[in-house]
């Protein structure tokens, strides 16, 4: 696989993922003649930024500082456990710039935001900013922003999935056809220039899996915190020594 044709990675809201009537911030993945449609395991190691760098990071729409100074705070909680730091900053010339007026929650995936005019945003919420998954769905998607992948994904995850109820599960709520679902949910890959920390059910990056699509006694819940596995992960992709 090409590595250089991962780009734009929408996201279902982590709290819309069990609400069968919403459809705000549902939007389907790429249509299906982008041929940059992301595909993600647990991390691509071509696509994380360099070590110890410091990544600018600015705001595509004038919004009140409170807003700012929240945005900011979410995605600082990041920063701890990694070698990079952030910076934010004034202008459209930052590596990642922030759009909270999006059709979807969706980011490049890690470097790739280098590759992307200055004009366009590279990291989008669809999520209000009062809605109770806008803090997670931020944290979720800046995690693709530093080269993060989804969990459930990972090689290891060996989720029992019952296919034929997941293509149904995100078609009712999002819009997905197959190609999408098989994209975001199903393909797991073991390319050479995947990074595989453990497989983690309480990740950040893990969608939420309800026992209804599975085969068995097998659901994820709606994960919202940097759990510590993600910690662990970030510390080896972007150690301090």
């Amino acid at each position: 696989m090409n590595t250089d044709d991962l780009r734009k990675v929408p996201t279902p809201s982590v709290q819309q993922a069990d609400n069968t009537n919403s459809t705000e911030n549902s939007s389907p993945a790429e249509s299906a003649e982008d041929s940059n449609k992301a595909k993600r395991s647990t991390g691509f190691i071509s696509k994380f930024w360099p070590n110890r760098s410091t990544i600018t990071v600015s705001f595509m729409e004038d919004l009140s500082d409170e807003l700012k100074y929240r945005v900011e705070r979410v995605i600082r909680r990041w920063e701890p456990h990694m070698s990079l730091a952030m910076e934010f900053v004034e202008g459209r010339q930052a590596n990642i710039r922030i759009s909270l007026n999006g059709m979807q929650n969706r980011s490049e995936l890690g470097n790739n935001a280098l590759y992307i005019p200055a004009d366009i945003p590279t990291l989008t919420l669809a999520t209000p900013s009062d809605h109770p998954s806008f803090e997670p769905d931020l944290l979720h998607e800046f995690g693709h922003a530093l080269g993060l992948n989804h969990e459930h994904q990972h090689p290891d995850a060996n989720i029992p999935w019952d296919m034929d109820r997941t293509y149904r599960y995100f078609k009712e709520r999002f819009g997905w056809d197959e190609n999408d679902v098989n994209s975001q949910i199903f393909e797991v890959h073991y390319d050479a220039d995947v990074f595989r920390g453990s497989y983690d059910k309480k990740s950040i990056m893990h969608y939420q899996v309800p026992n209804e699509i599975t085969l068995g006694d097998w659901e994820v819940g709606v994960n919202t915190t940097i759990s510590e596995q993600d910690k662990i992960n970030l510390r080896k992709i972007y150690p301090s020594n």
